[in-house]
Order: structure tokens, then sequence, then C-alpha cells
């Protein structure tokens, strides 16, 4: 009778025990926009800090493009090395604004070469939004709408592409605060500062995980706290996070 309770227990405890988590790994293919302040793992230590399986690898070329990367033996390799549950593909800094055609060209080339040869041909694909030059104010909001209309138009064209719209953030930041609030998500004409970074990574974050970026507890050194809260807030408003 003791043997056959402890097995009613033993099976009951098991029926209650969550299964095991899937890992979660992610590539992105980029270049200094992401690179610079270590966006990436910013994002690995957000994972590690809510106790989740979930890592984000990269292939950096500075200045390149998409369509750089997709002739480059060794970013196509990578796709192709696992079975990516994600893959971030990121533009150069003003391509999307002076010629969408090529960046909508460009995501469709690694879409088939995803669906091709990626062991998980339906790894979800995400794109960053750019975000306008710090310093050119008077064009700022015209050349914002630019980038939203040519992103949101490859995710209406291309099946499968979500688009994390870290460029209308930064667009909402000039547009309440103008160029001195703005300016902060800089660290030159086009490079994010630790903020931007970190805001960046927010929303990736909340984009994946399907939560709600306000929570992450993970702030990088060199950041003051209120301003990770204000950036987490951003994220929280901007990122389609909601699964």
């Amino acid at each position: 009778m003791r043997k056959i309770s402890i097995a009613i227990i033993v099976s009951l405890l098991a029926a209650f025990v969550a299964p095991a988590q899937k890992p979660v790994r992610i590539l992105s293919l980029n270049n200094s926009l992401i690179e610079v302040n270590g966006q990436t793992a910013m994002f690995n230590a957000m994972a590690a800090a809510d106790g989740l399986d979930m890592r984000w690898d990269k292939r950096t070329q500075l200045g390149r493009t998409l369509l750089f990367h997709y002739n480059d033996e060794l970013s196509k390799a990578l796709v192709a090395s696992q079975p990516w549950d994600i893959i971030i593909l990121q533009e150069q800094s003003s391509l999307p604004r002076t010629m969408p055609e090529t960046l909508l060209e460009s995501v469709k080339l690694w879409k088939k070469f995803i669906m091709a040869n990626c062991p998980n041909p339906q790894a979800e694909i995400i794109i960053p939004m750019n975000w306008a030059y710090s310093g050119e104010w008077e064009r700022f909001k015209e050349d914002s709408q630019a980038l939203h209309k040519s992103f949101m138009n490859v995710a209406r064209d291309i099946p499968g592409v979500r688009v994390c719209p870290v460029g209308d953030a930064v667009a909402d930041v000039f547009e309440r605060g103008g160029a001195a609030a703005a300016g902060l998500l800089y660290n030159d004409y086009c490079h994010p500062s630790l903020r931007a970074s970190y805001l960046a990574a927010c929303m990736e974050y909340g984009m994946i995980t399907g939560r709600d970026p306000a929570t992450i507890t993970f702030v990088p050194d060199g950041l003051d706290r209120a301003v990770a809260k204000e950036m987490r807030e951003l994220a929280s408003r901007f990122t389609p996070w909601r699964k």
C-alpha cells in the first residue's frame, strides 16, 4: 500500500513538472549598428537573468550590406550550420532610405537561401528598422518616415519577415524631445550610444521572447539605471512583444 501511494505521488508530481525548455538559437548577419556597444551580449545577459536558454550569435562585417553578406561564403555557411530559430538581418544604415528596392531584394534573396539551406527552413526572420542620421535634424522626420515605409514594405511583401521598429522608437524621441533628446541616442552621425543599443536589445528581446521589455532586469555597466528604465518603457511601447 505504501509503495502504491509513493508511486501515485511521484506520478502526480511529474504531471506538474514543466517540460524541459527548448534552447533558442539566434544568428544575426550585421554590421556596426549591432556590433557597437555589444548589443548581442546585452541580449544574452537579459536571457540569463531571466533563466532562459537563449543565445544570440553573430557574423559582423563592418560597414557592409545584406547583399555583401549574401555574397560571402562564411555568412552563408553560418546560416546553413545549424537549425537557427531566429535569423536577424541588419542592413547598412542609409541603404533602406536611399535604395529601398535593394533592401527588399536582399531580404528576398536571404529568405530563399534560408528556406533552401538552413536546417530549420522555417526560421523566423527579423529585420531591425534603421534610424535617421543625427545632425540632419531639419529632415529627420522625413527620413524616419522613409525608413519606416521601406521596412514595412519588406514585411508586407515577404511572408514570415517581422520588423523590429527601433527606428520608430528613435523617431518618437525626436518628436517628443527634439534634437537635444534624440542626440543622446547617438555616438556620432549614425552609430548608437549605449542607451540606444540597450533600447534595441530590449526591443529584440521583447519580440523574441514575447515578454514585455519593461520587465527586463539586466542593466549594462555604464548605463544609468533611470535612463535604462526610460529605454525599457520606450521599448515596451514600440515593440510588438505580445505573441
